[in-house]
């Protein structure tokens, strides 16, 4: 792993940790302190990917679940910006990972890119939705992982079961309320002690140092927290939650989204609400359903007596005592009229087959008679290119090739006699 031989040993003990203004701004006037290529060994100049450690950065470096930034780096009279495309730390330092031509000790405008609002849209929403879950499911709820971009926020907690629609939907009530109030979040660097006895929730898999920071949004949320934020809970916009599952015993996860992503998502149901209006020919989507399903029940109810009125009377022939019928049918269900046939007569082998395009179904009935229709469908399913199974008493077949039909009911025929006739 080219990160774990990487030179960020020399490179800390040369510059330190660089600065991080991103809680401040979004735009800064930097320079070039250090380059690495893309096996992160130290190079003067990048024509190209590699990463570089700003003296000063705005770029959030992944960390606690929020992605890292991406943005532009810009020097004065070039034409051409270099794409911020990662930011991550090493040994905490904050690098950025480019795309670009870019040397040691160029004065750059680091700016980060508009999608930083809507991560931390997505990473506010995350610390109600913990708020939320505690105060409806009970205390013993806790983090278990969390991951916030752009476009949505995934929260695991711990919790016994899944949650009910209407747990689900007072989770999402809460968490918009708070947003409906338009609270002030406030940030506070305080001593880890001074932030536990505040209440504040320290997160999962998170290292604090003695001075922490606790962002709050007032009652409603104060949890211990190294990332950016929205101001006002208000800038969180519509929150809607996506999908609640599972991620192991007793780790649920819940998905959800915010800000621009919940915008095109009610966007998109919108226009599919529209487009069923449309196809159902009724202004209320429900009632257009519930048409539809009537119309399709009288339909099946229909077809159901056209294909009974059509239906081939099936015959039995006498063999040895036992009522044979092996036919082809075209139409009708066929485990249907096997059942028929068993009610109607006090003895009965039966095989039917029908054609559907260029395959085959077929299924076999045995009652009262020496013949098992598991062991007779597997003898003559194999002639029309399939193969199939099932009980003594009922078994059925799917085949490739409808041309061999006419082979398969004497494959049938000739098994059958043998059995009746005292064969094995």
């Amino acid at each position: 792993d080219a990160a774990a031989t990487g030179d960020f040993k020399q490179l800390k003990e040369r510059f330190g940790e660089n600065v991080f203004v991103g809680y401040e701004t979004t735009k800064v006037e930097t320079r070039v302190l250090a380059l690495l290529d893309e096996n992160f060994k130290e190079v003067e100049s990048i024509d190209g990917k590699g990463w570089v450690m700003l003296e000063q950065t705005p770029f959030y470096a992944e960390s606690g679940g929020q992605v890292g930034d991406k943005g532009e780096l810009r020097i004065r009279n070039e034409e051409l910006g270099i794409r911020v495309l990662d930011t991550k730390k090493f040994l905490d330092m904050n690098l950025s990972e480019v795309e670009g031509k870019l040397a040691v000790g160029d004065e750059v405008e680091a700016v980060v890119d508009q999608s930083r609002a809507e991560i931390e849209k997505h990473h506010s929403a995350t610390h109600l939705l913990h708020a939320a879950l505690r105060a409806i499911l009970g205390d013993h709820i806790s983090q278990a992982g969390s991951l916030n971009d752009d476009k949505r926020l995934r929260f695991d907690f711990s919790h016994p079961k899944a949650l009910t629609k209407e747990e689900l939907q007072q989770v999402e009530d809460w968490v918009n309320d708070k947003v409906q109030r338009a609270i002030v979040r406030k940030t506070e660097i305080m001593s880890i002690d001074e932030a536990k006895n505040s209440g504040a929730m320290a997160l999962f898999g998170e290292k604090y140092g003695e001075k922490v920071r606790v962002v709050s949004m007032g009652d409603a949320s104060v949890e211990l927290c190294g990332g950016t934020h929205v101001q006002n809970t208000a800038q969180i916009g519509l929150f809607m939650i996506t999908k609640e599952s599972g991620v192991s015993a007793g780790v649920r996860r819940i998905e959800a989204i915010c800000g621009r992503a919940a915008v095109e998502k009610v966007k998109g149901l919108r226009g599919e609400i529209e487009q069923i209006k449309e196809e159902g020919k009724n202004q209320n989507p429900l009632a257009g359903i519930t048409k539809l399903k009537e119309e399709i029940k009288t339909l099946k109810g229909e077809l159901k007596a056209a294909l009974s009125a059509t239906k081939k009377e099936l015959t039995p022939v006498d063999v040895n005592g036992v009522n044979v019928i092996v036919e082809e049918v075209d139409a009708g269900d066929i485990k249907e009229m096997i059942d028929e046939a068993k009610n109607r007569y006090d003895n009965i082998a039966i095989m039917l087959f029908q054609k559907k395009g260029e395959k085959v179904l077929l299924a076999a009935g045995s009652k009262n008679t020496p013949v098992k229709a598991g062991k007779w469908i597997k003898a003559v399913a194999p002639v029309v290119g399939g193969g199939g199974g099932g009980r003594p008493d009922f078994a059925q077949a799917g085949g490739k090739d409808a041309s061999k039909i006419g082979m398969a009911m004497e494959e049938a025929k000739t098994y059958l006699a043998e059995i009746v006739e005292g064969g094995n």
